[in-house]
């Protein structure tokens, strides 16, 4: 779509009412499901009551640079993401309730954000702004400049002259600057991406420029710029909807495109509709299917196996597509359940939570073939995910044929998720990290050799059902003298039982054969047994003690805010020649 077709359509559109009725924001404070949330954000909002904002000092700024560290610019009390909480929190106080000292709260907050040398974190700003300091460099469109634009633009539209005029030109100014101007002229990255910074950037954008740019011609061309994107993000699914960076980053995205959509619709009477593609229902029913017994969920990636949902999303797609089934309400998000407090999901969260939001069970089994994923619950409390695909997926780590099993909420067989995030961690050292490379991970080893990186180590003649998937995993090994090597993962609901079978061909020699099991519970072994214990509840693999010898590691890693986690390593390991059948149960 064009410049001149989106403007044919904004001006046929007009200029629809956005704004949020006095009626609207009564339910909100009415809603009792939204309740909790909203006292998560007033606790928040008291913690920063009439105190000073620190300022993001430079020596923080440079350590990315110098060390790879994150932590102390984006997440420490000083940091880049407490601003956004503090943004976040007085903005609903202030727009909701009016109060004067909220306001003035809000203001001030805006301010410092406003003075910020760029809305970039340090990880995503090029390398010449550490040297020279240029503007451009600084005024990068990323994820959460893209997002700090949208939280600015959203809430002046809101507040209206509730702002000081002064505070709305200022934010109008820097939009234009830092934002709608780079995205007309310069050519990003995350405009032809596949993952989630397509929509989140894009989304973001796109909604900021809607509510700030009233001269439609303008509006137009940086619509054109972004809607590309949005094509991109949707291509970058599995054909069955499944995002293969995991849940976490299903909800990242998919919730920017979504509230984008929702208010382009709408800016446009109907005129574009981002909603009118059979791939958005698909991927809408993708949430419901990653969760367990006990709110656990899918981890692939750097995902995580408590991954709350959002009540506005989910509640949105409800009312528009038939089956959307609520997760547990223990997996609701709060206010502090995101750590960067995004502005976008903090609204509709209110906004678009409905009053009655009834959970469901969402166990099912659900074989995805075109992500090569086996997702079931079955008796017992017992929940298996199980994965084919290849090592250069999104967020990727080596990790095809790869498994985790839960009971009764609790993580038997583990699936890390995600490390944390360091300059080190998303470059070259990648797979050196023990949450990232194979040897994290419940599969095989051989000759000491752990999987390979590249989407040419990916698993072949992969076949999902409803009993489970089967693969050949020896392209991701990427070793001569082994041509072949079966996994087969067969879950049987009704006892929550899974049987594992590897079946090794080799071309010569003999070879050691380390079959890996990753958790975070006790191992306590007994002859052709080993009984693994987390919290209440145990689950025992059994194997041949004539073939199989075992081995428990102690093992530690750095989790996604840095805090160091504690996990052992059972290792069976055999000797083979020719051909190995290596074959296990997994019983509650």
């Amino acid at each position: 779509m064009n410049q001149q077709e989106i403007l044919r359509i904004l001006s046929c559109a007009g200029k629809p009412d956005l704004s949020v009725p006095e009626s609207k924001k009564q339910a909100i404070i009415r809603n009792k499901v939204i309740a909790p949330y909203l006292q998560s954000l007033t606790a928040e909002a008291e913690k920063f009551r009439g105190t000073a904002i620190p300022a993001l000092p430079y020596s923080y700024f440079k350590l990315f640079h110098e060390t790879g560290d994150r932590w102390y610019y984006e997440d420490s009390e000083r940091g880049y993401f407490p601003r956004r909480g503090r943004l976040a929190a007085f903005a609903v106080l202030a727009w909701l309730y009016g109060k004067e000292e909220d306001c003035h709260e809000l203001e001030d907050i805006i301010w410092a954000i406003c003075d910020e040398y760029t809305w970039s974190v340090p990880a995503h700003v090029k390398a010449e702004a550490y040297t020279t300091q240029l503007e451009d460099d600084a005024y990068m469109v990323d994820l959460f400049a893209s997002e700090t634009a949208d939280a600015l633009a959203e809430i002046s539209f809101l507040m209206g002259d509730k702002l000081p005029q002064i505070i709305r030109l200022r934010i109008a100014h820097l939009l234009e600057k830092r934002i709608f101007s780079r995205v007309l002229e310069d050519t990003f990255g995350w405009m032809s991406t596949t993952n989630n910074w397509a929509a989140v950037c894009a989304g973001s954008v796109g909604m900021a420029a809607i509510y700030a740019i009233d001269d439609d011609e303008h509006l137009a061309a940086v619509l054109e710029r972004i809607l590309p994107a949005f094509d991109h993000f949707l291509s970058g699914f599995a054909a069955d909807g499944s995002c293969l960076e995991g849940i976490g980053y299903w909800n990242y995205g998919f919730s920017y495109f979504v509230s984008f959509a929702d208010l382009l619709y709408r800016r446009t009477n109907g005129g574009i509709d981002l909603f009118a593609n059979e791939m958005v229902e698909k991927i809408a029913h993708f949430q419901q299917k990653c969760y367990f017994k006990g709110g656990r969920t899918v981890s692939f990636s750097d995902g995580g196996s408590r991954a709350s949902y959002l009540p506005g999303l989910t509640s949105y797609l409800s009312r528009k597509y038939e089956g959307i089934v609520i997760p547990p309400a223990s997996s609701m998000a709060d206010f502090n359940e995101d750590h960067c407090h995004r502005w976008s999901n903090v609204l509709r969260n209110l906004l678009w939570t409905v009053d009655t939001l009834e959970e469901a069970p969402v166990y099912g089994c659900y074989p995805l073939p075109a992500a090569q994923w086996y997702i079931c619950s079955g008796e017992n409390g017992v929940g298996i995910a199980a994965k084919g695909g290849h090592n250069a997926e999104p967020h990727n780590h080596n990790d095809v044929g790869g498994f985790q099993i839960y009971k009764n909420g609790e993580e038997i067989l583990s699936d890390l998720g995600s490390g944390e995030y360091t300059r080190q961690y998303f470059s070259g050292q990648r797979y050196t990290f023990f949450v990232c490379g194979s040897q994290g991970h419940t599969v095989p080893m051989v000759d000491g050799c752990t999987q390979k990186p590249g989407e040419a180590a990916c698993a072949k003649d992969v076949s999902v059902d409803e009993n489970g998937i089967s693969m050949d995993i020896a392209p991701a090994y990427g070793l001569a003298e082994m041509p072949s090597l079966r996994r087969s993962l067969r879950f049987c609901r009704e006892t929550g039982a899974t049987e594992l079978t590897d079946v090794y061909t080799f071309t010569t020699g003999t070879h050691e054969v380390r079959e890996r099991f990753i958790t975070y519970g006790t191992v306590q072994l007994e002859s052709g047994r080993a009984v693994i214990r987390s919290g209440e509840e145990t689950m025992t693999i059994c194997y041949d003690p004539a073939v199989f010898t075992p081995e428990v590691t102690a093992a530690q890693y750095a989790a996604h805010f840095g805090v160091q986690k504690h996990l052992f390593t059972l290792d069976l390991v055999a000797r083979a020649e020719g051909e190995l059948t290596a074959a296990f149960t997994i019983e509650p």
